[in-house]
């Protein structure tokens, strides 16, 4: 009896729809505002925690990527360092290779099957990190490689060791020029995050098919969506030029940068 009650709601809802095309869209809109809403907070949060653990993950896998393997090393710190470097080489390759929404449904009935159940959310910030770290290794490994290699050797000449001139000269550089890419890595995410509704993720294109099911009527409401994925790359793209512009203009000399480093290290040496 429910189900009959649940159908003809449904019915008559669908009925009170405009049949024009735009009446439907403000219609969805009206209705089902606060779907919309929903699903674009939940969007925006996949690709804002994606990018940043993306990056943080991303970050880490580079740096092993690049350790270098020295004569002076030992066997046992050889043999991990070509583990590492493997490790990286495979890790990359494989989630860049593979779309993530095959990485997705991998972890999702991965898990199920171990009999562990997540909140869709929890995993879907998991898959898009991940997809996202190893495109981000790829851009700082190149963002490293592009910083003067003579900085290092400056840096072991005022008496740093290698990691420290990586932390205090070379890192700073190489993120300050991957800005670029890594705010368009924001903007991927945020629509590619759509894949993730096949794991349940309620992100704006799940909204979307909701609305669809419950209206019957599903071209309006991906066409909403579809405005908003484009206001969210029109403003980001706004917002990542203003801070480019920001970052170029003139600011102190480079000697007394590279001074304020050496002595902001000496002091913590201190």
């Amino acid at each position: 009896m429910m189900q009959l009650v649940d159908n003809l709601n449904l019915y008559i809802l669908s009925q009170t729809m405009p049949d024009s095309f735009f009446g439907g869209v403000w219609f969805v809109i009206e209705k089902y505002g606060s779907l919309f809403f929903k699903g674009l907070f939940i969007t925006l949060l996949l690709a804002l925690c994606g990018t940043l653990f993306g990056l943080i993950i991303g970050l880490f896998i580079s740096l092993i990527r690049q350790i270098k393997i020295t004569q002076h090393d030992s066997l046992l710190s050889k043999t991990l360092k070509k583990i590492g470097h493997i490790f990286s080489i495979v890790y990359i390759q494989y989630f860049r290779g593979t779309p993530m929404l095959v990485q997705g449904m991998i972890l999702h009935l991965g898990l199920s099957r171990a009999g562990y159940t997540f909140e869709p959310l929890f995993l879907g910030i998991v898959v898009i990190s991940i997809n996202t770290s190893s495109y981000m290794a790829e851009i700082l490994r190149a963002s490293i490689q592009a910083i003067d290699k003579g900085q290092l050797e400056a840096a072991r000449a005022i008496g740093m060791t290698e990691s420290e001139g990586m932390r205090y000269f070379v890192l700073p550089q190489a993120l300050k020029n991957a800005i670029p890419a890594i705010g368009n890595e924001f903007v991927v995410n945020a629509k590619d995050s759509s894949v993730l509704n096949v794991i349940m993720v309620a992100e704006l294109f799940y909204q979307a098919k909701i609305i669809g099911q419950i209206t019957y009527r599903t071209l309006e409401p991906l066409f909403v969506i579809s405005l908003v994925y484009l206001t969210i790359t029109i403003l980001s793209t706004y917002f990542l030029n203003y801070i480019e512009d920001r970052m170029d203009a003139p600011k102190r000399t480079y000697p007394y940068s590279m001074t304020h480093k050496v002595h902001h290290f000496k002091k913590e040496r201190s």
